[in-house]
């Protein structure tokens, strides 16, 4: 298929976070235009506000932000108002780079090819988190269903970030496996990291954001039984402000400095995400570029990127108890932290990085 003109579809917030992605692909395509479909499908910056404002004047009553409302009327409607944007943009496109599975790219006149990027599926989510299928009914849920399987039927391709995704597409979906390449993802850098990684500051990092689902909890209740045996250690929670005050615990919040950043990650042994539900986890590649051996628990894609006892270790029943011996034994053996450092490093350079990844995506539509 020869591809000249690229148009990106979808959401503002996830346009911008996967903006690496979309810079390496440029070397390849003469152009990639964006088109953006704003519906809330992202409330982070809702739920920012509000839980500064909780923390800061906890006096105050503050109603708990709810999901975007899903049902077929709000898919149906956005893939509509998206492909009126699209025919009235004036520049016919060669290809639709979709992101993601909240609405489609074509709904009544489908004559752009489009191809999707999906890091989860509705299946998926009424079966392992149930928050982020908030259906009122049974009929709700199939109904959309019925339109995730209209729009993964006329994709000419999908890309998957899991095979976990790729599962649920053949098995949920109908989807033939032939028409789904699983591309990963990598994260918040177009080059992998070159510097020197050191060891011995008893650092550990967690992406507090959407605390609960990513086993924040967990994480709090193994940390103490951490500082008991390795009084040093300390436990930096980056990504939401939250109402935490133990000994050794740190909570910058949302870094937006992707300097500050950096240095937080340099200074870090390991990564902890004993998530109860995480599509692939970007926030586990960007510690791996810097060299950073992580702990995950088992869920979704992550024990495809994490290998255990390779670049990480992979726990099935993450516990306090069993996190804070593998948490304490790591932070305890500098030569296991390097070993599994270098693992981590070579395999951001080798497939989780968008150079690479951007060439897969050429490679597959020009095979179709």
């Amino acid at each position: 298929m020869n591809i000249k003109t690229v148009l990106v579809t979808g959401d503002q917030f996830m346009i911008n976070r996967l903006k690496f992605l979309f810079q390496a692909m440029s070397n390849d395509f003469n152009s990639i235009e964006y088109l953006a479909l704003n519906n809330l499908y992202n409330l982070r910056f809702i739920k920012d506000i509000a839980n500064f404002i909780k923390i800061k004047f906890p006096f105050l009553p503050i109603r708990k932000a709810g999901y975007f409302r899903k049902n077929a009327k709000s898919f149906i409607n956005s893939s509509r108002q998206l492909e009126q944007k699209i025919h009235k943009g004036g520049c016919r496109p060669d290809l639709i780079f979709h992101l993601y599975g909240m609405y489609s790219p074509c709904w009544d006149k489908c004559d752009i090819p489009y191809v999707t990027y999906l890091d989860y599926t509705m299946a998926l989510a009424r079966r392992n988190w149930i928050t982020w299928a908030p259906f009122a009914t049974e009929k709700e849920f199939q109904d959309w269903i019925d339109c995730e399987h209209q729009t993964y039927t006329k994709a000419l391709h999908i890309f998957t970030k899991s095979h976990k995704v790729k599962y649920s597409l053949e098995q949920d979906y109908g989807i033939h496996s032939n028409k789904i390449t699983v591309l990963h993802a990598s994260g918040h850098f177009l080059e992998p990291y070159q510097g020197n990684k050191k060891f011995g500051s008893k650092q550990i990092l967690f992406n507090g954001y959407d605390f609960f689902r990513k086993g924040g909890d967990l994480l709090l209740a193994a940390f103490k039984q951490v500082k008991q045996i390795i009084p040093e250690a300390k436990l930096v929670i980056v990504g939401e402000i939250l109402s935490i005050n133990e000994d050794g615990v740190e909570n910058p919040g949302y870094i937006s400095s992707p300097t500050e950043m950096k240095k937080i990650f340099l200074e870090t042994d390991i990564v902890v995400s004993p998530a109860r539900c995480e599509p692939l986890g970007l926030f586990l590649i960007e510690a791996m570029n810097y060299g950073i051996p992580c702990i995950v628990s088992d869920q979704d894609g992550m024990p495809e990127i994490i290998e255990h006892e390779i670049n990480g270790l992979v726990i099935s029943q993450p516990t306090p108890d069993i996190l804070a011996t593998h948490m304490i034994n790591l932070l305890s053996e500098n030569s296991t932290l390097e070993s599994m450092s270098k693992n981590a490093r070579k395999k951001v350079f080798e497939q989780l990085n968008w150079h690479t990844i951007a060439q897969r995506i050429k490679q597959t539509l020009t095979d179709i």
